[in-house]
């Protein structure tokens, strides 16, 4: 006997698939505004690398929901709840990981090339300095 698809388990878990990567990038925008702009100076591009963060979380969740969620007619609506929660956080972890370490990449690289130019700019102050001391003498 085949199980038949239940609509009110699949658009329950459709619209947890949808509010999940929303709140997470929701309440990560802030700060990742922030640091993107630091990063990306031209215009607008950092509202656009949160509105791919926002596309990449919710796209991969509901790929994930679609792919391995529980539609069964045969399902409680507990056992399809909860599949859904954790198919949602898997894909938001994923998503916020892929975020982070693409975000912490071009931070550390930031920070280099600043250390780099403070040390160089350190090392032109520092010049001058010596040199005078050896023309003194």
């Amino acid at each position: 006997m085949h199980a038949n698809l239940d609509a009110n388990l699949f658009f329950v878990s459709l619209l947890i698939a949808l509010a999940g990567p929303i709140i997470a990038i929701s309440y990560l925008k802030p700060i990742l505004y922030k640091v993107m702009r630091m990063l990306c100076d031209a215009e607008g591009g950092a509202e656009f690398w949160i509105r791919c963060a926002y596309l990449l979380a919710v796209s991969g969740t509901l790929l994930l929901m679609l792919s391995f969620g529980e539609f069964s007619d045969r399902s409680s609506l507990v056992d399809a709840v909860r599949r859904s929660l954790s198919l949602v956080m898997a894909g938001v972890f994923l998503t916020v990981a892929i975020i982070s370490r693409n975000v912490w990449t071009q931070v550390r690289q930031w920070v280099a090339a600043r250390d780099l130019a403070a040390h160089v700019q350190s090392a032109r102050i520092a010049t001058p300095a010596a040199a005078a001391a050896v023309d003194a003498r």
